[in-house]
């Protein structure tokens, strides 16, 4: 008798006496070796692999298309953010003129006068705000008679050969001509009047020190 051959008699049922040993013993050697549903326990260890393995990959892609969403989602917030500030950045990049005083209230109401927002004028790359449209509409028509002699700069200071910002509350017309300083009398406006041709030359001579302010 070979090995692995099952003796006749020896536990075999009526349709297994029917058969030969070998093909009893083969027989049983493939159902002790087959899963539950049918499969074989190498075919099964296969298709485990192969499951995991898919798991794997899906894993992976989930991931990426995670990964991707993600930077897609920061590119567009930032984009968002950066349209939105835009307008912003684009009004707050020219400079409020004097502070935001009328230059042609001094020469119509004779005091300095704060302008309104909502009526503004752009010129010399500065933002002149009006207390009213009609005096805005005065200082387009000749912005040069209307705007103070040196800008936003105290005119003594920049006499002596200083750059200093102005308080518009400070202020002096002479010959048609507004003259804004940075302190009060006894310094300012009434120490300009001191020698005020001499002082008007020498500001004048001084002017490019205001470049690049």
């Amino acid at each position: 008798m070979e090995p692995g051959t099952p003796a006749m008699g020896a536990g075999l049922t009526t349709l297994e006496l029917r058969k030969s040993p070998k093909r009893v013993a083969a027989e049983r050697y493939k159902s002790d070796n087959q899963c539950p549903n049918g499969m074989t326990q190498t075919a099964s260890f296969a298709a485990g692999l192969v499951a995991a393995r898919e798991g794997q990959i899906r894993e992976f892609a989930m991931h990426n298309v995670s990964r991707r969403n993600a930077i897609h989602l920061v590119m567009a917030v930032a984009a968002a953010l950066s349209a939105s500030s835009m307008p912003s950045f684009a009004t707050e990049a020219v400079p409020l003129a004097i502070k935001g005083y009328d230059p042609v209230a001094y020469f119509t109401t004779g005091s300095p006068t704060r302008g309104l927002p909502e009526i503004e004028y752009e010129w010399d790359e500065h933002r002149y705000l009006f207390a009213s449209a009609e005096h805005r509409e005065l200082f387009k028509a000749d912005p040069v008679r209307y705007a103070p002699q040196f800008g936003n700069f105290c005119a003594m200071a920049l006499a002596l050969g200083e750059v200093d910002e102005a308080n518009p509350e400070n202020w002096l017309i002479s010959d048609g001509k507004l003259y804004i300083f940075g302190k009060p009398a006894p310094m300012g406006p009434a120490l300009f009047q001191q020698d005020l041709a001499a002082n008007i030359a020498k500001a004048n001579q001084n002017r490019a020190l205001l470049e690049g302010h």
